[in-house]
């Protein structure tokens, strides 16, 4: 079985997309680019939040963060950013704040991508 590399993966699931859409009336505003719109508000605040978690070496507030980082990137179909929460979230039950240091860095990069997805899908 081949292992897919990270670039491999698409940064969104188009088919979460079009389900969100699909929960739209016509003629009504686009549920998914109201929803984009939250995510991309609501997600730079807990990666400051992650952050600063980390920086404090608070490993609870870092699991329970990333957790709900996760569940928002899986809801938006953000398909890179949820493995790279759940390692941040399995980093802080741990206690490893290196790691999820480490993590974290990735996650922001892989925001950025979905960012640009995002806000090219919602024009």
């Amino acid at each position: 079985m081949a292992v897919l590399a990270a670039s491999d993966v698409p940064v969104l699931d188009m088919s979460v997309m079009a389900s969100i859409r699909a929960l739209g009336d016509p003629g009504e505003p686009d549920v998914y680019a109201e929803v984009a719109r939250l995510f991309l508000v609501d997600v730079p605040i807990h990666l400051s939040a992650l952050g600063a978690a980390i920086a404090a070496a608070d490993s609870e507030s870092v699991w329970q963060i990333a957790h709900r980082l996760r569940g928002s990137s899986l809801e938006m179909g953000a398909v890179r950013m949820a493995p790279l929460c759940a390692a941040i979230e399995q980093a802080g039950r741990a206690g490893s704040i290196e790691h999820a240091a480490a993590q974290a860095a990735c996650l922001d990069r892989e925001f950025a991508a979905a960012r640009r997805e995002l806000e090219e899908a919602i024009q």
